[in-house]
C-alpha cells in the first residue's frame, strides 16, 4: 500500500482538488475585510456589527463540525462535498445581490453552512492519500489555502470596489465556486487509506474522548481567533488610525497571509524531517504574539517588517497542527478529529473578529487591538506546550 501511494500521482491531483475547493470557500469568506469600511458607510453599522459578517459564516461550524466529521467517516465525502460547494455558490450569489444588511447576513450564513463541510471534509481526505512521513508536506501545501485565498480576495475586492461596486467581487466568487463544484465532482474520491466502517465507528468515539485531539483543536481555535481578527480588522485600523489609502491598507493587512504562503509547506516538510510537530507549534505561537506586539507599536518600514515577521511565524502552526491531528487519532477517525478542529476553527473565527471589533469600539485604540491579538497567540503557545504528542 505504501509503495502504491508513493508511486501514484493521483494523490497529488486529489490534493489540488480539495485545495481548490477550500480556496473557493476561503476566497468568499475573506472578501469582507477590505470592504468593511464601505459596507459600514453604506448601511450605517458599527465595527462590531460589521465584524458579524465574518463571524456569522463560522457559526454553523460551531454546531455542525463534529456531526459533519462523523458523517464524512461514515458516508464518505462525495455527497457531503457536493452539497457544500453548491451552498458556497448560493451564499456568494445571495451576498452579491443583496440590498440590505440583513440580506448580506443571510448570504454569509448560507456560505457558512457550505464552509463547515469544506473545513471538515477537505482536510480529512488528505490522510486517506498520504502516509505519515509525507503528511506534513501534504498538509503544508494544503495549508496554503487560506493565505492564498486571503491575498487574492483582498486585492480583488479592494480593486473592484474602486472601479465598480463592492458587490462585484462576490459575483467573481460565485464563478470561482461554480468551478469548485466541477472540480470536486470530477476529481475527488476516497483514498486507499480509508478504513473499514466498523473501525471508523470505534476510532471516532476514541478520538472524541482523546484530550490531545482537543488540545490541538484549542490551539487551532486561538490561532485562528488571532489571525482572522487581524485580517478582518487590520484594513480598517490602518485606514482609520494610520491614515492609509484603503487599497494600500488592504494590501498591508494581507501581508500576514502573503508572506506565509511560501513558508507553510516548508514548515510542513521540516516537521516531517524532524519527526516532530509540537516544537514548531509552540515556537510559532510565541513568535506570533511577539510580532503582534511589534505591529502595535511600529509604523512605516518597521510596521511592514513586523507584518512580514508575523507572516513568517504564523506559517508554523497550520501544517503542524493539521498533520499532528490525524497522527494522534489515526486516519480511521480523521473525519471526526477534523470535525473537532473545524468546531474549534469556527469558534475562534467567530469570537476573534467580534472580540477585537468590540475592543476597537470601546477603546478606539489600534495599539490595544493588536495587543489583544497577541494575548490570543500567547494562550495558543501555552496550550501547545502542554501537548503530550511530539
Amino acid at each position: 500500500m505504501e509503495n502504491q501511494l508513493k508511486t501514484s500521482p493521483y494523490r497529488w491531483v486529489v490534493l489540488f482538488a480539495v485545495f481548490y475547493v477550500f480556496v473557493a470557500f476561503a476566497f468568499m469568506f475573506q472578501e469582507i475585510p477590505p470592504l468593511m469600511s464601505t459596507i459600514m458607510e453604506e448601511f450605517n453599522i458599527t465595527n462590531t456589527e460589521a465584524n458579524l459578517l465574518m463571524s456569522i459564516v463560522v457559526i454553523p461550524g460551531i454546531f455542525l463540525g463534529i456531526p459533519v466529521g462523523a458523517s464524512v467517516d461514515k458516508y464518505g465525502v462525495k455527497l457531503v462535498g457536493f452539497v457544500s460547494t453548491v451552498l458556497i455558490v448560493i451564499g456568494g450569489l445571495t451576498t452579491a445581490m443583496s440590498n440590505s444588511f440583513a440580506t448580506i447576513l443571510i448570504g454569509r450564513l448560507i456560505l457558512g453552512f457550505g464552509g463547515v463541510f469544506v473545513t471538515t471534509a477537505m482536510p480529512a481526505i488528505v490522510p486517506q492519500w498520504f502516509q505519515s512521513k509525507e503528511l506534513g508536506k501534504a498538509m503544508g501545501i494544503f495549508g496554503i489555502n487560506m493565505p492564498l485565498a486571503t491575498v487574492i480576495a483582498f486585492q480583488t475586492a479592494s480593486t473592484l470596489a474602486l472601479t465598480h461596486d463592492w458587490r462585484y467581487s462576490f459575483y467573481v466568487g460565485t464563478v470561482v465556486g461554480i468551478v469548485a463544484i466541477a472540480v470536486f465532482t470530477l476529481i475527488v474520491k476516497e483514498g486507499p487509506l480509508k478504513p473499514k466502517e466498523h473501525e471508523q465507528r470505534l476510532n471516532s468515539r476514541q478520538a472524541l474522548r482523546n484530550i490531545e485531539v482537543w488540545k490541538v483543536g484549542i490551539v487551532w481555535l486561538l490561532f485562528n481567533a488571532a489571525a482572522l481578527a487581524f485580517t478582518a480588522s487590520a484594513p480598517s485600523l490602518f485606514e482609520n488610525y494610520k491614515g492609509m489609502d484603503g487599497t494600500y491598507a488592504s494590501f498591508l493587512a494581507s501581508g500576514l497571509m502573503l508572506v506565509a504562503i511560501p513558508f507553510v509547506p516548508v514548515y510542513g516538510w521540516v516537521s516531517d524531517r524532524m519527526g516532530r510537530r509540537k516544537p514548531l507549534m509552540v515556537t510559532g505561537s510565541v513568535l506570533m504574539a511577539s510580532a503582534f506586539i511589534a505591529v502595535a507599536y511600529t509604523s512605516n518600514f518597521a510596521l511592514t517588517a513586523s507584518i512580514i515577521a508575523l507572516g513568517v511565524t504564523a506559517a508554523m502552526v497550520p501544517p503542524t497542527a493539521s498533520a499532528l491531528l490525524p497522527e494522534i487519532s489515526g486516519p480511521s477517525s480523521a473525519g471526526v478529529s477534523f470535525g473537532v478542529m473545524a468546531l474549534c476553527l469556527n469558534i475562534g473565527a467567530a469570537l476573534g473578529p467580534l472580540l477585537i471589533g468590540y475592543l476597537i469600539d470601546v477603546t478606539k485604540s489600534l495599539t490595544l487591538s493588536f495587543i489583544g491579538m497577541a494575548v490570543l497567540s500567547a494562550a495558543a503557545a501555552v496550550v501547545a506546550f502542554s501537548l503530550k504528542a511530539s
